[in-house]
């Protein structure tokens, strides 16, 4: 018999950005994982090890009753009553091309555990795993960690399987609502309160529509070694985290591309902060509200100081419970942050992948046009995508936008880092 409870903050947030999507799209939360195999192992110590990470962690034993949509219920199986694990096996082949077909694959919540794996072998031995996990059952700050944790259960799978009640993430929801948090609740409400206001009276723009009446999904990238290093030696010389430095050079270009005042924008929050909930396996994300200053006149340097600060109090109210801060976006009705954001903003570390890697680094920024895969969330959605390279990814999905402004934004964040690296003097060496 599973134990149900209500979802956490994290879990109801991604919940409600997908909940009336039609079943042609529910794969477009997916996310694929190719891990690298130790040599010699053997496609059932993998399953071994899968399933000791799965007896460990819940969410990856957990279904979901969706009959009422408004009030959605996990059910955590207990470990010792799982079925035979979704795991099969496949001939090596394009391992890009296999983790994009896995990630294809709808999942149906209601009847099946949100993951599935697939072992790539060569002449009988396993060489990669494709891990493909729904964002409600683990996000990417949670894909790390079962990275991490999987050689370990490779090599030593009972390790795991008598830490399965190590933790609960329906005691997390349950805590979330409670007392305690309180205090947490009402400051992140008071601040969404704040910024919608702030926000409230900026342009919509920009929100042009292809010439042929369609509203296209646009999926572009840059890749570059200029931008990686500009980045880390204007966060050397600034004394700030790189990903301040990168949300600075974004709202500076927004705000030279698109002419606005201001950007309010979403800062998505891994929400990993708490100590108990840090190594979780669930998910956690939630998109943190700020009203950036574009800061006209000011160099550099002292805007990034400011974007720095908004971006720590954005982050710090980035646990709160949607459906309250819902009620709240109904007061600004006019708030360009609501209810579909147009910009938002994600730093992501990402460990390389042997046989995966992006070729072509340059200095020379190119655009890279992609196949769309989501048409989920805001507008403008900017990742920016470290792999352990020498070169940065900026990545941006654009809606019902067309290819010029799509490039224009690329292109301009990148040369407001390398431009303002050269102004103080920081010049790759």
């Amino acid at each position: 018999m599973p134990f149900s409870g209500q979802l956490s903050y994290g879990q109801i947030s991604l919940w409600r950005d997908i909940q009336t999507l039609p079943r042609d799209r529910w794969h477009e939360v997916n996310i694929s994982a190719v891990w690298e195999l130790p040599e010699g192992t053997g496609a059932a110590a993998v399953k071994d090890a899968l399933k000791a990470l799965v007896h460990y962690h819940p969410s990856l034993r957990t279904t979901y009753d969706l009959s009422d949509p408004q009030n959605p219920v996990q059910l955590v199986h207990e470990p010792n009553s799982l079925p035979d694990l979704n795991v099969s096996e496949e001939v090596v082949g394009d391992i890009e091309e296999t983790a994009r077909r896995m990630a294809a694959q709808p999942f149906d919540l209601t009847l099946e555990f949100g993951w599935r794996g697939r072992v790539l072998t060569r002449s009988g031995m396993a060489t990669h795993l494709v891990f493909t996990h729904h964002h409600l059952t683990a996000d990417n700050w949670s894909q790390g960690i079962l990275r991490e944790e999987f050689p370990k259960a490779l090599a030593d799978p009972g390790s795991f399987l008598g830490r399965a009640d190590s933790y609960s993430l329906i005691t997390m929801a349950e805590d979330q609502r409670g007392d305690p948090f309180k205090a947490r609740r009402t400051a992140a409400e008071r601040h969404w309160e704040k910024v919608l206001g702030a926000s409230a009276e900026i342009p919509q723009q920009p929100r042009p529509t292809s010439a042929d009446g369609r509203f296209p999904v646009l999926q572009a990238s840059v890749r570059s070694t200029a931008a990686q290093s500009a980045a880390q030696r204007l966060a050397d010389r600034l004394s700030l985290s790189k990903s301040s430095v990168l949300l600075t050079a974004y709202a500076r270009a927004v705000a030279q591309v698109c002419g606005l005042p201001s950007v309010p924008v979403r800062l998505q929050s891994s929400n990993r902060g708490n100590a108990r909930w840090g190594s979780y396996v669930t998910s956690m994300n939630q998109w943190a509200a700020g009203c950036l200053d574009t800061g006209a006149g000011t160099g550099f340097g002292e805007f990034a100081q400011t974007v720095d600060k908004a971006a720590f109090l954005a982050y710090r109210m980035g646990v709160y419970d949607p459906d309250s801060i819902r009620l709240i976006k109904q007061r600004f009705p006019s708030a360009s942050i609501d209810p579909e954001p147009v910009w938002a903003f994600n730093y992501m570390v990402r460990p390389a992948v042997a046989g995966t890697a992006e070729p072509g680094e340059s200095d020379i920024p190119v655009v890279k046009w992609e196949q769309q895969v989501s048409a989920i969330g805001p507008q403008f959605h900017t990742r920016f995508i470290e792999d352990g390279s020498e070169a940065l990814t900026i990545w941006l999905r654009g809606r019902q936008v067309g290819k010029e402004l799509v490039s224009e934004l690329l292109l301009g964040i990148h040369e407001v880092l390398v431009a303002e690296a050269r102004e103080l003097g920081l010049g790759k060496q």
